[in-house]
Order: C-alpha cells, then structure tokens, then sequence
C-alpha cells in the first residue's frame, strides 16, 4: 500500500511499565501537532525514529552515552541527568503538552537533517567517541551466547505464510538492494515444510507471518532451532492483531525477536541486512 502513513517509533529507555504504558495511553490519543508515534516494545526488531530515555536512571543514560544519537535519530532526556549528555531534557513530572512538543520538534530537525543528507548524497557512518566510554559491562550474558554462533555464508531467507505472495514481494525488494548480492528468498506454507527446508540448506533468517493457518510460531521455532549448533539460524516474527507476542515463551524457543505489519519497506530491509552475510 503506497499510501500508507507509517508513525514515528519511539524506544524508551530506563522506565517502568507502568510509565510505558503510559507512554502508549498517549500516543494513542494523539497530541501536538498529530506527527503519530508508537512505543517499540522491548523484543520490536524496528529501528527506533528517536529515543526517549529515563536521565534519572543511569544504566539508561550510560546506554545513550554508546547510542550516539543524532539530529538523525535523536533522543530526549527526562528528568535530571545523572550524565552531562548534549541532548534535549524535559523536567518530571511529565508534562504530555510539553512532552509532544518535544518529540515534534525532533521529529523536525530528523526530516531536515534526512533531506539535508540526501541533497548532499553523503553515507552516513557512525562519528567516533567524542569521550571516552564509561567502562561498565551491561551485556546480558545470554548475548554473550549469541555471539558465539556464526551466520551462514550462503544463507537465505525463509518466509512462512499462506501463500507466496509476500515471497515474491521480499525477493523482489531484496534483488533492487544497490550494491547487494541478490539473496534467495524460500517460501513454506506450513511447519513441517519449513522444518525439513532448514534441515536441507543453511537458513540465515526465517519470518513466520503469524497469521498463517495451522502454524504455531513457538512450535515451528523450536523446530528450527538446533541445540548448540555453531551456525546461527534468526527467528523473527511477523505479528498483527489479534496475535499477541508471548515474550518469556519467545525466548524459550529462541525466536530473536518481532516485527509489526504493516511494516515500511526500509524498515523490512534495515532488519534483514543485520542477521544476512555481510558479504551480502
């Protein structure tokens, strides 16, 4: 759908539930000047539009310290900073009015400094530290885990859905990726297809449209997955109501996380590039 109007995804940063519950209570009810955001739940996939995070919490402001935000992708403190960081804060406690002026008013200098790059052709790459890193280790173990498997070098991409319409859409966006090798996409339209299409060739990522009948997401994951295998093989959901993402039983069978339909093409592509061979 070409016309559709993706909103602005906001990942928090350092709150309670509760406050995140809030934070999605207003951006449902809609404020300012109607830009539209939507709160990235914890295992969302998506890369964020812009950050906001918890300044009085300072595992919060330590992980925005090494997030590097942007005019690109920026980032808004509230509360008082436990760290002297250059970005915008608002006081506690939060002021909805306020708070959407923020947030539209980074919403804006994002689309500026977004045309601002594409005028001047330029490749955005990461700046260097500006200070040094705050040595404090807040890796989950479990990642640590993660990392020790490797991604196939000639991985493809599984999808699971009912029919192969969004194969085809997928290969389709992924063969018009400039500079990128072309990279195979597999269509299964149930478990016991996808399993035995894992088992005959080294899979790199498989989306399970979770909408597709007789295919429970969990149970197909648990499938794929094999125990201790060197080779890394990324499980990723494609959720839309009434489905609701089980989190504790997600990372029991090892899915790495979930993606919202409908979902902007770009947003599609940004997730696939980081669990395909680099090569690629």
């Amino acid at each position: 759908m070409p016309n559709t109007i993706f909103p602005f995804a906001v990942r928090p940063i350092g709150f309670s539930d509760e406050e995140e519950a809030g934070f999605d209570v207003a951006f449902a009810e809609g404020h300012g000047k109607g830009y539209g955001y939507f709160r990235l739940a914890e295992d969302n996939l998506q890369d964020p539009d812009l950050y906001v995070v918890n300044a009085e919490q300072l595992k919060a402001m330590i992980i925005l310290s090494d997030l590097r935000a942007s005019d690109v992708r920026p980032a808004l403190m509230v509360g008082t900073p436990q760290i002297d960081l250059p970005y915008p804060q608002i006081a506690r406690p939060l002021e909805w009015d306020a708070f959407f002026v923020a947030l539209d008013d980074l919403v804006e200098k994002k689309a500026d400094a977004l045309a601002r790059l594409e005028a001047s052709d330029v490749v955005v790459v990461p700046e260097r530290r500006r200070r040094q890193r705050l040595d404090i280790d807040l890796t989950d173990p479990a990642e640590y885990e993660k990392m020790r498997t490797k991604i196939p070098e000639d991985g493809v991409v599984l999808i699971v859905d009912k029919n192969t319409a969004s194969r085809d859409y997928l290969s389709d966006l992924l063969a018009r990726q400039p500079g990128q090798v072309p990279v195979p996409v597999l269509w299964a339209g149930d478990e016991m297809a996808a399993v035995d299409i894992c088992k005959q060739q080294p899979i790199a990522v498989v989306l399970i449209n979770t909408s597709t009948p007789g295919v429970d997401p969990y149970r197909l994951c648990w499938g794929i997955k094999e125990k201790d295998s060197p080779v890394k093989t990324t499980v990723i959901l494609l959720i839309s109501k009434p489905f609701e993402y089980d989190r504790e039983q997600a990372h029991y069978v090892g899915v790495e996380g979930f993606l919202n339909k409908p979902l902007a093409s770009n947003h599609l592509i940004t997730v696939l590039k980081k669990y395909l061979p680099s090569a690629r």
